[in-house]
């Protein structure tokens, strides 16, 4: 039998909270670039806020679902036990977690795509149209979120799953993000939403740099394992360095001038050159683990920094 207390932090961990603010970070972003077209707005803010986290959250529930059912969450997994491997938490209790915070995803999204679409200049017939395509974007990205390691053939099992966060936590969520503001394409939120798609893929790649060795000898191919070492690190070095570089053309396009600005973001890099510096020294990916969180958090600090020096300094 399991206490209260440790029900609680199961659900706590199975939640993954250090991979929520980059999951949010989409939200940042196109906040940043509305800003810059002075159509922000804070009831569309919050609730992209909120569908993005809840988006995560659905898929840190599938894949630790999807990971134990096909066996690859045993007792050759590198790292940390989860709570339902532990069964702490049973199959059925993830199940019904699952469907409960899609149908708070779906919600939140519809409520999201209404209220952004409920003030804009468009004329009746192609608010509805822009409203329908969101709506299925949006049952997209839940759907996508689920098939990460769940169904009959899991994406995230070969090698799909780098590109998939990028489509979603990347291109879609800065580029609809900023068209549920602007309700027109931009494109400072293309050049952005690859910009920020980029370290979403770092982010998954130093997991799977941890567990390549692993994940391929039960037959999970991801990017990382198909790469190997030392070409994986070289690719993790890559995808930090052209997202610095592109979120410096955005704010550009975004009209950022003044140098300060720039300088202040340039410095935002320094957690990603201080996670590029580690993983270069630790010989065994295996110790990567250790690399996940700052290379998660170096993206929200750059996020942010993006936000700040759009809204307060220009």
């Amino acid at each position: 039998m399991f206490t209260a207390q440790e029900k609680r932090q199961a659900w706590i961990e199975a939640t993954r909270p250090r991979t929520l603010p980059l999951a949010a970070a989409g939200s940042v972003v196109a906040a940043a670039i509305a800003a810059s077209m002075g159509v922000f707005r804070w009831p569309v803010f919050i609730l992209m806020f909120i569908t993005s986290i809840l988006l995560q959250i659905i898929a840190n529930f599938a894949d630790d679902y999807g990971d134990l059912k096909s066996g690859l969450d045993d007792e050759t997994r590198v790292g940390p036990k989860r709570g339902l491997q532990r069964g702490v938490i049973t199959f059925d209790q993830m199940k019904r977690a699952l469907i409960g915070t899609c149908v708070l995803a779906f919600i939140t999204g519809v409520a999201l795509i209404l209220v952004a679409f409920s003030d804009g200049p468009e004329t009746t017939g192609s608010a509805i149209v822009s409203i329908i395509i969101f709506i299925l974007l949006g049952a997209a990205a839940i759907a996508a979120a689920i098939l990460y390691t769940m169904g009959s053939h899991p994406y995230g099992y070969i090698g799909l799953g780098d590109i998939v966060s990028f489509i979603f936590f990347g291109l879609v969520a800065v580029i609809g993000g900023t068209f549920l503001y602007a309700h027109e394409l931009v494109g400072a939120s293309i050049v952005g939403g690859i910009a920020l798609g980029l370290p979403v893929m770092a982010v998954m790649n130093v997991n799977n740099m941890r567990d390549a060795k692993a994940d391929a000898a039960k037959g999970k191919r991801t990017i990382a394992n198909m790469l190997g070492d030392p070409k994986m690190r070289i690719y993790e070095t890559i995808l930090l360095a052209a997202s610095a570089v592109l979120f410096v053309v955005t704010a550009a396009l975004c009209g950022m001038k003044n140098p300060v600005s720039y300088i202040l973001l340039i410095l935002s890099y320094s957690m990603w050159l201080m996670v590029l510096v580690k993983m270069w020294k630790i010989p065994n990916p295996e110790n990567f683990d250790k690399l996940m969180q700052p290379t998660s958090l170096g993206s929200v600090i750059v996020s942010l920094v993006f936000l700040a020096t759009i809204a307060f300094i220009g």
